[in-house]
């Protein structure tokens, strides 16, 4: 038998070829869908921001400042401020002390505030950002003089058309000392987010 009649009785192997397209056209398909779901959500289902007094990383506390077209809201931090006083005397004690009082005040009105929070905003009054400013200063000097544990820094939380409430934060923060060693974080809301006050974490 010739090597030719060999070759014919034995015809090539054809070669597997796997394709994949329809694989790839299903998954696009599925992240189009999946993006339009959320779009459709975040028109459908505004979501709601819960407010509370301490917003925490690590040992560093938020002092948060909601912008809005409106004004301002501002939430202190008081959670820690009785253990950090207790770890001072003398002066320091008293100055923690006027600084939660007036603290404690401000979340008093907006626990006890009858409906939405957001109608709480108000323009941005230099003294009381300055006296946030000269708080926020006094408090991580005192904890770092004591070798304890806890530093504010400014969080501001910014909405859509509410950046000249900001912007005249940022302003007078320009011009005062106290704000020079605070650090600062910045977080853009959706115009579609509401802020809801949680009362059970002071």
């Amino acid at each position: 038998m010739s090597r030719a009649t060999r070759l014919a009785r034995y015809p090539k192997e054809e070669k597997l070829e796997v394709s994949l397209f329809p694989f790839l056209s299903i998954f696009l398909c599925v992240m189009g869908v999946l993006s339009f779901i959320n779009v459709l959500n975040s028109f459908s289902a505004p979501q709601k921001i819960e407010l509370t007094a301490q917003l925490e990383q690590g040992y560093k506390v938020a002092y948060q400042i909601f912008s809005l077209p409106d004004g301002i809201i501002s939430v202190p931090p008081v959670k820690y401020l009785d253990k950090l006083r207790d770890a001072v005397e003398g002066i320091d004690q008293v100055a923690i002390t006027d600084i939660l009082q007036r603290r404690q005040n401000a979340m008093f009105r907006l626990e006890n505030h009858n409906g939405p929070v957001m109608r709480l905003a108000t323009e941005p009054d230099v003294d009381d950002i300055l006296q946030a400013m000269q708080d926020i200063r006094t408090l991580n000097e005192i904890a770092l003089k004591a070798n304890y544990l806890y530093e504010e820094f400014l969080l501001f939380g910014i909405y859509p058309n509410g950046s000249q409430a900001y912007q005249k934060i940022r302003d007078v923060m320009s011009f005062t000392q106290d704000a020079a060693s605070i650090s600062i974080g910045l977080e853009p809301l959706d115009a579609n987010w509401t802020l809801n006050l949680n009362k059970n974490t002071n």
